[in-house]
């Protein structure tokens, strides 16, 4: 009897968990968005102080190394592709 009991237990703790998680993966996507806004921000005010640093010598390296950050932050491909696979 003890048995079934914790099973019924189990079955409900998993739905319950369950819902949970789906609650919590709505309200992480619209705040993980943000962030890599955020972020491609920061990396293009990186890039711009370090080409001013630079007097420019290094532009092209450093546009090469913001692009494929962007590309990174920015990931509108589909999950497991790598983003230069998405081109």
């Amino acid at each position: 009897m003890k048995l079934d009991e914790a099973k019924e237990m189990a079955a409900k703790a998993t739905e319950k968990a369950t819902e949970v998680a789906g609650d919590l993966a709505e309200r992480v996507g619209p705040l993980a968005e943000k962030a890599g806004e955020a972020a491609a921000r920061g990396v293009e005010t990186a890039a711009g102080a370090a080409n001013r640093v630079t007097g420019g010598r290094f532009e092209d390296q450093i546009s090469s190394a913001t692009d494929k950050m962007e590309g990174v932050l920015h990931k509108e491909d589909k999950p497991g592709e790598k983003p230069e696979d998405a081109k």
